[in-house]
């Protein structure tokens, strides 16, 4: 078990009952408006944070929702439906989520039946525009860096994500089902390893590692770099870019648990973060495009027209989406990424 999901199960363990006015939600790290949250709070609520850093450590601790006390969870698209039809994730429809009218049909058929839609955006990578000289255009410029980035580049430990840089430069489907082609990745990540600085989720290394200065460049999600920004307290110091070869297009979506004690708050709270002022307020916060179409109208013209924000039709046309993949080729990814982190980690010891 790594690290992360013996932490995360821990803190569960020391952590002080929650109170019935409270709700606890399996989140990201800086994935929720401080604004948001104090209005929320002002309707006498309140919620607490569970932080995760991987699908995997997410999934894990959603799977013990009962003994981890979860209320809410950010999930993607996939899992809602996969959760949902285990019933693990309580059905949500406008009859107890009233708002989710106001969300754009295409996001609520991505979430599926048992989630509403949160925000949406992009994979791409994130440099430091005072460290690279030429911004990055190709997958290939994370995965083969030159010689000044070795030693300075960020991935995700994500059986999913890690792999779509070198499924994309090598020319194939992020949801490839072929052995090939998934082995092919894997000899292009394994060559990659010896110039990667972490695999932890850049925001939260960033803002936990001593070495976080030595980060130069990393995959993103297409917003992550306002945040990464805010944590250097420079504004421009990160940007983002999307390469040529294509990106993925994610929408992440908000669940309750049908383990829940409070399902009738957690519903309530589904409904407040679609309300059109809020979900406007999320994005602008979070620097992430809503999926929410009356809240849409509610944002800045100077943020509706940030493509770093809301892709352009060009970005969009090269994209692809998530699907639910086989049980044999999850486990292929898993098998994957377990030897990668592997080979990192000896690397780093020698």
């Amino acid at each position: 078990m790594p690290l992360n999901i013996r932490s995360a199960i821990l803190s569960f363990a020391i952590a002080l009952p929650v109170q019935a006015d409270t709700l606890r939600l399996l989140n990201w790290d800086e994935y929720l408006s401080q604004n948001v949250l104090s209005q929320w709070q002002a309707t006498g609520h309140d919620i607490e944070s569970v932080l995760i850093d991987n699908d995997e450590t997410r999934d894990a601790v959603l799977l013990n929702s009962v003994d981890n006390l979860i209320d809410l969870a950010v999930i993607d698209e996939t899992v809602s439906k996969r959760f949902g039809s285990e019933g693990r994730l309580v059905e949500v429809s406008e009859t107890n989520v009233p708002s989710l009218a106001n969300v754009e049909p295409f996001w609520r058929e991505r979430c599926g039946n048992y989630a509403v839609p949160y925000l949406w955006g992009t994979l791409g990578i994130a440099y430091r525009a005072d460290k690279v000289e030429q911004p990055p255009t190709s997958w290939q410029d994370l995965l083969q860096p030159g010689d000044a980035l070795k030693g300075h580049i960020g991935m995700m430990d994500d059986h999913i994500d890690m792999l779509a840089p070198a499924l994309f430069a090598n020319g194939h489907s992020l949801n490839s089902e072929n052995e090939a082609e998934l082995k092919q990745a894997f000899a292009t990540l394994e060559k990659q390893a010896a110039h990667v600085l972490t695999y932890e989720y850049p925001i939260t290394y960033l803002g936990n590692s001593p070495d976080a200065d030595q980060l130069h460049m990393a995959m993103v999600y297409g917003g992550d770099q306002y945040t990464m920004n805010m944590k250097a307290d420079k504004e421009d110091l990160w940007k983002y870019t999307v390469p040529e070869e294509g990106t993925v297009l994610w929408v992440d979506c908000i669940a309750v648990t049908t383990s829940s004690n409070n399902q009738a708050l957690a519903l309530a709270f589904l409904d407040f973060i679609n309300r059109p002022a809020i979900a406007a307020q999320s994005a602008e916060d979070l620097y992430f495009a809503t999926p929410n179409a009356a809240a849409k109208q509610l944002l800045k013209t100077e943020f509706r027209q940030n493509t770093e924000v809301f892709p352009s039709e060009d970005i969009i046309r090269r994209s692809q989406l998530y699907r639910e993949l086989s049980r044999d080729n999850v486990q292929l990814r898993l098998r994957i990424t377990n030897a990668v982190i592997n080979i990192y980690e000896s690397r780093k010891t020698h």
